[in-house]
């Protein structure tokens, strides 16, 4: 009886403590978080790299420590090709887009100023002041939209903390690939201590359907957003497209988003295009609206066919519930956490014998 009471004071004593310096447990915390920063890249980078080692592994018949090799080697011969020739362009489009604003900004007040002081809209807009506050929210927007290209512009150029812990997540990652299968079962020898084997064994099931998910969807999207990104770099040069770097990024980049994402980048590049001429602006719309279609009737189904087997609207669905709460992230495992979703209510419903 002592023995609980002292234990129950004690516990007591340490909850006040932590309560009364919870701003320095806080940052404890943040510092643990962002030290292990450097080992979340390398997981995170062995888990993509995987698949690629794992094809030179069995369909080249390479060992281990060759197939980790070839496979660096692709992945910094892309990083160097896209530090030469890529991120040089992106800023200078940034750059630029950054300086033509002003511009965009007049012709757009031009355009706004002719609709409004037409016959029979002059004299209510000026009665009731519209005109102005047109053209104060305008002026606004065109501040927002240059203070947010110079913030980015200086976040790509004050990367080296995030830089710094990419590489030592490279490095990571190789330790990772070596000794993926030990590691494997140290986390499995984790699970079995922790909880009970059924549900170590169930957790360990899910896990796997959640990553052939991740990998159907994400894996091979990521291939057809890449090519639809190159493709999009070659037609928007070929019609003499404004910015043409950053917008095929934007377009391969968008394209990850299931269904309306690949329409974020059609109108950007109109938006952008039309201000020089509405024609360009036209077509770009319509050059990367029919990549578009492309991609959705031909490449997607090719690559991906019905694997992820879920309906548009809950894809939808899924895709704004995880953007609102996780960001971009959220978005991008949308598709593949609403099929795991669906597998389960599939055994479920099987589990229960309803038919209907």
């Amino acid at each position: 009886m002592i023995v609980a009471v002292l234990i129950t004071i004690v516990v007591a004593l340490l909850a006040f403590k932590l309560i009364d310096n919870i701003e320095i447990f806080i940052s404890i915390i943040k510092k643990f978080i962002s030290l292990s920063m450097s080992f979340v890249y390398g997981i995170v980078i062995a888990y993509v790299l995987t698949p690629v080692v794992k094809l030179f592994e069995e369909k080249v018949k390479l060992k281990r420590g060759v197939s980790i090799a070839l496979t660096y080697a692709i992945l910094i011969g892309g990083i160097t090709i896209w530090a030469l020739y890529g991120i040089p362009g992106l800023i200078e489009n940034v750059k630029e887009i950054g300086s033509d604003i002003p511009n965009y900004i007049s012709s757009l007040e031009g355009v706004v100023n002719d609709i409004l002081e037409k016959d029979g809209f002059s004299g209510i807009i000026n009665n009731t002041g519209v005109k102005m506050n047109v053209d104060t929210y305008i002026d606004k927007s065109g501040k927002i939209l240059i203070s947010a290209l110079e913030g980015s512009l200086m976040k790509m150029v004050s990367l080296s903390s995030i830089i710094f812990k990419f590489i030592i997540g490279l490095l990571v990652a190789i330790y990772i690939l070596i000794d993926k299968e030990r590691l494997l079962r140290e986390c499995k020898r984790m699970m079995y201590l922790t909880l009970k084997k059924e549900k170590s064994d169930k957790l360990i099931e899910f896990i796997k359907t959640y990553n052939s998910m991740i990998v159907t969807y994400i894996g091979i999207k990521a291939i057809d957003s890449m090519i639809i990104g190159v493709l999009a770099f070659i037609l928007l040069n070929i019609v003499g497209s404004e910015y043409t770097i950053l917008l095929s990024i934007l377009v391969g980049v968008t394209n990850m988003i299931p269904y309306f994402g690949p329409f974020i980048g059609e109108i950007i590049g109109f938006l952008i295009n039309v201000f020089v001429s509405p024609t360009k602006g036209i077509i770009v719309f319509l050059t990367l609206f029919l990549l578009q279609m492309f991609d959705g009737w031909y490449l997607d189904p090719k690559l991906i066919g019905d694997k992820v087997g879920v309906r548009p609207f809950w894809i939808i669905y899924a895709v704004v519930i995880g953007g609102g709460f996780f960001g971009p992230i959220g978005m991008l495992l949308a598709s593949p956490t609403a099929a795991t979703i669906k597998i389960y209510y599939k055994k479920l419903l099987e589990k229960n014998k309803i038919t209907i």
